[in-house]
């Protein structure tokens, strides 16, 4: 790397690798030329994508394919950088821009982007001598290219593409050395190798004329063994065709022996089906005979069972009479004992009803009081009345009976006294009239409550049967 105007001195040193940074390998792209229109438009070209350690320098070559002296080159550094930023509106730093250039030939690899290198308008201020074209990152789009990033860039001169093409004719020499070096090792591989075919190749020989000799050798024996062994066989078809005359014989024997064997099989199955029948007959006799001896066994066994049985519940019987009598007797004395609460509960009853008689005189006495009163009342109020109706007559000669009006209003007063104390006492009759009534009322529903509890428990007594019954 360089910056603008000393790429001759760097392109000039011999340690220009060894600051140098790869951060794109190189790669075949199709770049779009414009502006040329005696060549084709599209062309095959190698990039290099190169930064400089230490310094802010990044640079991007284009070598055409097919002649490797048509060069481009596009040199950033941190004024140019800064002269795109303003141009471009970059909002990004030195590191992020190479970041994003990387990514953009990532995407030209891809072909979501392309790579355009057009001429640059001399008509336009020369701020940027010697850069004579723009490579542009362009994205294309069905109404309208978008150009992402465009960067300034120039033809290499001569002595930067002869620094160029010596750093890959080293790089070729070196391969070139290393493939040499392995052309040799393979070369004596391979003498290695035709040496060790030779010798296998005489081992089969070797092994080949050993192997005629030793098929020769099993040829004759083969041919001895095949001959004994077609005299053998000729022996054994003459040995056979008398077996089979022999074997003949015998089958003709055989068959009528077993003629008269399925004669004498027919009767057997005769006799056996006979026997048989008789088998069957005797084997349901055995069957019948085994069933009445399971049901005698059976019935045995019930009677043992009812007689066991029966002597248990004479046992149980005996027991249950002597708990009987200690039972009725218990009965007896619980009968007694039941008597004499019975009468104790109805002479409690009968004093209780006797309370209850008395109670219901008083509140008898206490309503006729209560209505003796009201007819008080009644009178009382229609006395008012009357006096009420003389006031108002009188109320025309009132000037001259103001001392029988003062009288009679003494009298009301009175009287309007004792009808308030009267109402009072009426008020408090009425009070605690309906509570000595609720009183009485709970009073009698506890008693009947408790003798009834107490009648239930004695029925049940009576009818529940004692404690050694139960355990029994």
């Amino acid at each position: 790397m360089w910056p603008i105007g000393g790429e001759h001195n760097y392109s000039a040193s011999m340690d220009y690798g060894k600051n140098v940074v790869n951060i794109f390998p190189s790669v075949e792209m199709m770049v779009v030329f414009n502006g040329d229109v005696t060549r084709s438009n599209k062309r095959a070209c190698l990039l290099y994508a190169e930064k400089m350690d230490f310094k802010e320098l990044l640079q991007l070559r284009l070598a055409e394919k097919s002649d490797q002296r048509r060069m481009y080159i596009t040199t950033v550094d941190s004024a140019s950088f800064q002269d795109l930023k303003q141009d471009q509106s970059l909002n990004v730093t030195f590191s992020g821009f190479m970041d994003n250039v990387v990514r953009m030939l990532k995407d030209c690899q891809s072909g979501k982007l392309e790579l355009h290198l057009s001429e640059r308008d001399p008509n336009l201020s020369s701020g940027r001598e010697g850069h004579d074209f723009h490579l542009q990152f362009v994205e294309i789009r069905s109404f309208k290219n978008l150009v992402h990033l465009s960067l300034p860039c120039r033809s290499a001169p001569l002595n930067t593409v002869l620094f160029y093409i010596n750093i890959m004719l080293d790089a070729s020499y070196k391969k070139q050395f290393t493939m040499e070096q392995s052309i040799q090792q393979m070369q004596v591989e391979i003498n290695s190798q035709r040496s060790h075919t030779e010798r296998l190749s005489t081992e089969n020989n070797t092994l080949r004329d050993a192997l005629a000799e030793n098929t020769r050798i099993l040829e004759e024996k083969h041919a001895a063994e095949i001959q004994q062994y077609q005299e053998k066989l000729a022996k054994v078809n003459e040995q056979r065709s008398n077996e089979l005359d022999r074997n003949r014989r015998a089958i003709s024997g055989i068959q009528a022996q077993l003629e008269k064997i399925s004669l004498e099989k027919a009767d057997l199955k005769s006799g056996q089906e006979l026997t048989e029948k008789r088998c069957q007959s005797l084997a349901d006799e055995l069957s019948c005979c085994k069933t009445r001896v399971c049901t005698l066994k059976e019935q045995n066994d019930k009677l043992h069972t009812d007689i066991a049985n029966a002597r248990k519940q004479e046992r149980k019987l005996e027991y249950k009479i002597e708990d009987l009598k200690q039972h009725t007797a218990e009965l007896q004395e619980n009968i007694q004992k039941g008597n004499k609460e019975k009468a104790n509960i109805s002479a409690e009853l009968e004093a209780e009803k006797k309370i209850l008689h008395t109670k219901r005189q008083a509140l008898e006495m206490a309503s006729e009081e209560i209505s003796k009163a009201n007819q008080i009342i009644l009178k009382q109020s229609q006395e008012l009345l009357n006096h009420k109706k003389t006031i108002a007559w009188r109320t025309e000669v009132a000037l001259q009976q103001e001392k029988a009006v003062q009288a009679k209003e003494r009298m009301l007063s009175l009287r309007e006294d004792e009808l308030r104390e009267a109402r009072v006492t009426i008020e408090k009759l009425r009070e605690e009239i309906p509570l000595q009534l609720q009183s009485m009322r709970n009073f009698a529903e506890a008693l009947e409550q408790k003798y009834s509890k107490q009648i239930l428990i004695l029925k049940d007594r009576l009818s529940i049967p004692s404690g050694k019954e139960n355990r029994r």
